[in-house]
């Protein structure tokens, strides 16, 4: 937990307390089904995305999921259960650790922010295996870069987070000449390709005939199946079309320009250059462009920068990034020189922490996380995103 010589005993207080609210949250939520709620699961529909009808995109945790029911085992539960057990080893006993470099006001304010008090727990928790990985191990071997692998079927998008260590593997290949390094190189170069190349004919055969015997119907018509088969311009459409046509989504602004601000400095904190800043916050902005669920992402990258920042990984990011350097301005490098001021990263948190919070832009409510979590504890109730 926090060492006491770096941070006063009420902290674990705060931090114990707040864990417990947030975890009786979370189990209600995701147990719902088994707890009396009307639904027959409570995570997003787009888990049940399997590989029936050729590669699809994110399809691996729904292929576990067939494959266990199949087996006669509850594997909506098992899921669900998966979830929380990995939030609570990573919360009881990964993040305390990733804390203790910050002052107590620091952890004070993530603690009652987005960054701790997330809306949801979902597959973007499992992207984070490979940071947790090297964090436990401190080592990138063939197991690191497995799970770097077997990330592109749970998210895409993980790509992005883990190039600079997947370009780091192979420039080790071209100047040392290990061709053992091509195996997990071949591995992850497969497991992206088929995501990003192939599609698939997501002929929904399970959705239709398998699913709807355990009380699981419907979800063909759900949003986020119809949403997998947009291209890249009609999801950006469909984004824009959110963002300026709901007053709600203008509300996430406060909290998304904080974020910015809190990565900049958080980088700098360890002391990170000015190449890799510029490639993490270009990737984050990438990632709010293609997605709008921004509230249900805050906590999985503030946890991915902490382990990042310091795991060691930081170093490699550093080293393989490199080789892009001839590709920063001059400008550009002496403005994100700046020195790290806990003033301004403490303003920026207290920011985060007061801004208006949601799932998704478009449910954006006027409250920060924190009075949303008491609201929840008063006066329980099933998220909008549960089950759809």
């Amino acid at each position: 937990m926090f060492k006491q010589a770096e941070h006063p005993p009420y902290l674990q207080g705060i931090y114990y307390l707040l864990f417990v609210l947030l975890g009786f949250r979370l189990m209600r939520t995701l147990l719902a089904p088994w707890l009396g709620a009307d639904l027959a699961f409570a995570f997003r529909s787009d888990n049940f995305f399997s590989f029936s009808g050729g590669q699809i995109r994110r399809g691996l945790i729904g292929e576990v999921l067939l494959s266990l029911q199949k087996l006669g085992l509850p594997s909506v539960l098992i899921y669900s259960l998966l979830l929380i057990l990995l939030f609570s080893f990573i919360y009881l006993w990964v993040f305390p650790r990733l804390l203790r470099p910050f002052r107590p006001l620091e952890i004070i304010l993530i603690l009652v922010s987005g960054f701790f008090l997330m809306p949801s727990v979902d597959r973007e928790l499992l992207m984070i295996l490979p940071a947790l990985y090297f964090f436990l191990r401190r080592k990138q071997d063939w197991g690191f870069y497995g799970l770097i692998a077997l990330s592109a079927f749970i998210h895409e998008l993980s790509l992005l987070l883990y190039f600079p260590f997947i370009w780091s593997l192979f420039k080790e290949l071209l100047q040392t000449k290990k061709w053992t390094h091509l195996v997990p190189l071949l591995a992850i170069a497969i497991s992206y390709a088929s995501v990003i190349l192939i599609k698939g004919s997501m002929s929904l055969d399970p959705e239709l005939n398998y699913w709807p015997q355990f009380g699981i119907s419907g979800l063909e018509d759900r949003f986020l199946y119809t949403f997998a088969g947009k291209g890249i311009v009609a999801t950006l459409k469909l984004h824009a079309s959110v963002f300026l046509g709901d007053p709600q989504a203008w509300m996430a602004l406060p909290g998304m320009i904080s974020y910015f601000v809190i990565l900049l400095l958080l980088l700098r904190r360890f002391g990170a250059s000015p190449m890799v800043i510029c490639y993490f916050l270009a990737i984050n902005l990438l990632l709010f462009v293609l997605t709008i669920d921004y509230g249900r992402y805050y906590y999985f990258l503030f946890l991915f920068y902490l382990l990042l920042t310091q795991s060691g990984m930081l170093v490699s990011a550093e080293k393989a990034l490199q080789s892009f350097r001839f590709l920063m301005p001059a400008f550009v490098s002496k403005i994100l020189s700046f020195p790290f001021s806990h003033r301004a990263f403490s303003i920026a948190l207290l920011i985060f922490a007061l801004a208006p919070f949601g799932y998704w832009i478009g449910d954006t409510l006027a409250q920060p996380a924190l009075w949303q979590e008491l609201e929840q504890l008063v006066d329980f109730k099933l998220p909008k995103y549960a089950g759809e």
